[in-house]
């Protein structure tokens, strides 16, 4: 049974919409009200988004492109997993090859197809898509169904944020963090964050197209270095007061930022001890966001970031997600 674009469309989680562009399947995480305030080449990649399906199919053929458009990241996975167990991954950086900065390193992309055997009888079927590219599939093919079912999660996790919450430097789109803290709650995640954005009131005034049940929201780190302090504060306290609007009565959590190796320079802004207060004074006015100071969540160990400084890796991500996890509850 090959999917056709409708098929593909209903078992996609974590995409405002599925669009077919020049015979590949694009996923949308944004409405157009949010894309026309974004000018970010990460526009288009697939971050959060994952297709969850049960059948009786005996295998799998998945083929597309990876194309990558910001110039900062080319490595990328596609983690295949069935009954919530991982069966296979396909990438071009293996895991024991990522040493040292891998995040920066040049690794080969365009067209791919892989094949793989499923167990025999009714199981679900969860495809991952990558969070560090733009990839686009030209198939879906689960050989041997007779029925493809969408599986769908009740509740949504919505995630705004820069480079580290769209994943970078995860290996695996499962090993993120926002990924990580939504199936721990059983959550389907819808991932609005960017690599490189900052504090945007237009962003959070733009209607997202998504109910939301919980949201996590983590920028700051990329605000700290290039703006003063009046600017950021300002684009803070404007982007919680939008996004409290928009979801009105809806938990949010937002996470200061995390370790950074040059964390004790001083930029115009001020401390960066400083910008995790701004935050919660910001955020103070609104009995709906809690505050969970973002330093103690990943341990100041360069072995734990991709680059060695700022974005962590999958081992990273795992200190992150079951560290925050923790603080959600009891901020709960």
């Amino acid at each position: 049974m090959q999917l056709c674009l409708e098929q593909i469309k209903a078992v996609t989680q974590g995409a405002f919409d599925v669009i077919e562009v020049d015979g590949y399947t694009r996923f949308l995480r944004f409405t157009e009200q949010e894309t026309a305030v974004i000018d970010n080449p990460n526009l288009y990649y697939p971050a959060g988004v994952q297709l969850s399906f049960q059948t009786d199919g005996t295998a799998l053929r998945i083929a597309g492109r990876n194309t990558e458009k910001s110039g900062v990241r080319s490595y990328y996975a596609f983690d295949i997993l069935e009954n919530d167990r991982l069966i296979a991954s396909f990438s071009n950086l293996k895991d024991e090859d990522a040493v040292g900065n891998y995040a920066w390193g040049v690794y080969p992309l365009g067209s791919f197809s892989e094949e793989m055997a499923l167990s025999e009888g009714e199981k679900t079927i969860r495809i991952l898509l990558p969070h560090s590219v733009q990839a686009e599939l030209s198939e879906l093919t689960v050989m041997g169904a007779t029925y493809v079912t969408p599986v769908k999660r009740e509740k949504t996790l919505v995630a705004y944020g820069d480079s580290i919450t769209q994943g970078y430097d995860a290996l695996h789109p499962r090993n993120t963090y926002a990924m990580r803290v939504a199936d721990a709650l059983g959550m389907a995640l819808h991932n609005k964050s960017l690599g490189g954005a900052i504090f945007d009131p237009a962003m959070s005034a733009a209607p997202s197209g998504v109910h939301a049940d919980m949201i996590l929201v983590a920028y700051g780190t990329n605000d700290w270095g290039y703006q003063d302090r009046p600017t950021l504060t300002a684009n803070a306290a404007g982007f919680f007061e939008n996004l409290v609007k928009q979801y009105p009565g809806v938990p949010i959590y937002a996470v200061t930022p995390i370790w950074r190796k040059n964390h004790e320079a001083v930029p115009p802004f001020g401390t960066f001890a400083e910008l995790a207060d701004m935050i919660e004074t910001v955020c103070k006015p609104y009995p709906t966001v809690r505050v969970i100071k973002g330093m103690p969540l990943v341990p100041p160990d360069e072995a734990l970031f991709g680059d060695l400084e700022l974005h962590p890796n999958d081992a990273g991500f795992f200190a992150y997600a079951e560290n925050l996890l923790k603080k959600m509850e009891k901020a709960e």
